[in-house]
């Protein structure tokens, strides 16, 4: 019982985070506090056997990398295993000691793996603290993500939005003193841009009025779906409520944004809903710029989406356009000394 009471005491740190990637990294600083291994690390592989992503536990505090990093042949071949059906503990030896394979969490998107280096396999007892841990964090992630997405569609929900706006420009996630989270390899691309756009249903209200909110439920989730499909990783989609979904976008210039949003837009309108028919959606989009509130950016996503439910439904409205056309003005920028997201 050496690691009862420290371990008790990261259990209720644990559970008092609400941020989900700063939850990973308090999982391994939990984790390194009792075992002590020479490595620790989270890995996100895609079901389709794709790297997503590497937490790495180092010199107290956990580095995150998304792009270009190397994964030893002997974890490729543990990640492969699993996706055949073997999801035991795997324990690899290899030329500096020991690699204990876990898993942390299954969606039908991702796969999360714990991966321990040490140069001996874990003793029985520490491998049993562990899978309890294991078992807890999968429990309270299920309940925070419960609360933070939207029941019908699957998507993050308002709530959500309003937490990861302010991540958004500098793409890293909160920090904390007890567990600080750097990032690696993860900045954008010098002529990357941001987006915010809004999504609304056209006519949706007579949907629910001819064929029953059954049916309304079922186009909803049917959209939701489509985002999915259409966005890359990094992107973000969210229900707002009712029919209105927001998404943030990354992509190189005002061409590719427009042609992202313009393909979802086409998908959505070349679907066949049976007994409802076809369906289609406006759009209205603006650039995240910086030094600008939330509120702002969804005024003017807003408007531009306003836009297009007034010109024809059906369509991709960009509040730039408005301004450089004389409709709309932008808000005056604000005090430079002011805290914004």
């Amino acid at each position: 019982m050496l690691h009862t009471p420290h371990l008790l005491d990261q259990l209720v740190s644990l559970t008092g985070i609400r941020d989900l990637e700063l939850l990973e990294a308090s999982l391994l600083k939990t984790l390194e506090g009792f075992i002590h291994p020479t490595g620790l690390s989270l890995y996100k592989v895609s079901n389709r056997g794709e790297m997503r992503s590497q937490l790495v536990f180092g010199a107290e505090r956990c580095v995150v990398v998304r792009e270009n990093f190397d994964v030893r042949p002997e974890l490729l071949q543990a990640f492969r295993q699993h996706q055949n059906g073997d999801k035991a503990t795997l324990q690899i030896s290899v030329p500096d000691g020991v690699l204990s394979v876990m898993t942390v969490m299954e969606s039908r998107a991702n796969t999360t793996y714990l991966v321990i280096s040490n140069a001996s396999a874990l003793r029985e007892l520490d491998s049993h603290l562990i899978d309890g841990m294991l078992q807890i964090y999968r429990n309270f992630c299920l309940l925070l993500q419960e609360s933070q997405t939207d029941a019908l569609t699957g998507l993050a929900n308002r709530k959500t939005f309003d937490e990861c706006f302010s991540r958004v420009y500098e793409l890293q996630p909160f920090e904390d003193d007890s567990c600080a989270v750097a990032v690696e390899q993860r900045k954008p691309h010098a002529k990357a841009t941001f987006w915010l756009s809004m999504v609304d249903i056209d006519h949706f209200k007579s949907v629910n009025d001819r064929f029953g909110h059954l049916y309304g439920d079922e186009v909803l989730i049917l959209l939701a779906n489509l985002l999915k499909g259409a966005l890359r990783n990094d992107d973000l989609v969210f229900r707002f409520g009712g029919e209105e979904f927001v998404l943030m976008i990354r992509c190189e210039g005002r061409d590719e944004a427009a042609g992202l949003l313009e393909r979802l837009r086409r998908s959505v309108e070349s679907q066949e809903i049976p007994q409802v028919g076809r369906v289609t959606i406006s759009l209205g989009a603006t650039e995240m710029v910086r030094n600008t509130f939330a509120g702002t950016l969804l005024d003017y996503a807003d408007k531009a989406l306003y836009y297009s439910k007034q010109n024809g439904r059906n369509r991709l409205t960009f509040f730039e356009d408005m301004v450089s056309a004389g409709l709309v003005e932008r808000e005056a920028a604000p005090d430079e000394n002011l805290d914004f997201f």
